[in-house]
């Protein structure tokens, strides 16, 4: 079964991007902090819509075999747009705002993610696997750094019920950034990737899970939950990127009768 061949990150990325559009297209309005669009923006309402049927559609056609590469690259195109029109003019605006790099960082690990993922449904393994690997690690250094910018906004985010709060926000941008540099740098990088995938994976459990169980009706609360499924996913994508290099390795070495072959 085709679902049973995809990774976690394929399967989470794609839902993720499904539900926000299916929010978004009932609300009939952008939604997303990584989608900054102004208010007074002619035909807002009909961009919301075409901007929700373009995270909706291509979410459920990655779930599809005949439409997964498509989906995928249309998605990934999509968060470019992002990153290209929404936020980094208002980075280069106010470069000394990290709320806007912030952005930037977020957007950019979903468009790494995105194009890790359309690569490994097109079978494609050249240097631009590489390239959203670098750009991954690169976004999480703002991502990181917003920890101790932000400390009390982002403390806010963990359960009061969570002890050594403080602490273990610091810790966490602590391992965004380390984890960064590492998978930029290719020091240890599939360890960092798989480290940096875990640690997304339990903030969203233990921050947005619990956001939404205290306030289910909070449809903002949904949408951060998603985003947040988001960009773990793209995390795991990373993670399972370098999974896919060292298998091909491996049956390389076995095809060649055991010849050495060196995996990056």
């Amino acid at each position: 079964m085709y679902l049973r061949r995809v990774g976690v990150g394929h399967l989470f990325f794609a839902l993720s991007f499904a539900v926000i559009g299916a929010i978004s297209l009932a609300a009939r309005d952008f939604l997303l902090f990584q989608e900054p669009v102004p208010q007074g923006i002619p035909w807002r309402e009909t961009l919301a819509c075409i901007s929700a049927a373009l995270m909706l559609v291509p979410g459920i056609g990655l779930l599809l075999p005949a439409t997964a590469k498509r989906s995928a690259l249309i998605l990934t195109a999509f968060v470019a747009l992002w990153v290209l029109a929404l936020e980094i003019p208002g980075a280069l605006a106010h470069p000394l705002v990290e709320v806007n790099w912030l952005g930037v960082g977020e957007d950019s690990s979903l468009l790494a993610g995105g194009w890790l993922i359309y690569c490994a449904a097109a079978g494609r393994s050249d240097a631009s696997v590489r390239i959203a690997r670098i750009l991954f690690g690169i976004a999480l250094v703002p991502i990181g750094l917003s920890h101790f910018f932000y400390l009390k906004a982002a403390v806010g985010f963990v359960p009061t019920w969570m002890p050594l709060r403080a602490p273990l926000t610091i810790l966490g941008g602590a391992g965004h950034i380390a984890a960064g540099l590492a998978i930029a740098f290719g020091v240890v990088p599939r360890l960092a990737a798989i480290s940096e995938a875990i640690m997304e994976s339990l903030f969203t459990l233990i921050c947005w899970v619990s956001a939404v169980v205290a306030t289910p009706s909070d449809r903002q609360v949904w949408v951060n939950l998603c985003i947040s499924t988001a960009i773990t996913a793209a995390a795991w994508a990373v993670a399972e990127s370098y999974r896919s290099r060292r298998d091909g390795a491996v049956a390389a070495w076995r095809a060649g009768g055991g010849a050495a072959v060196r995996a990056e």
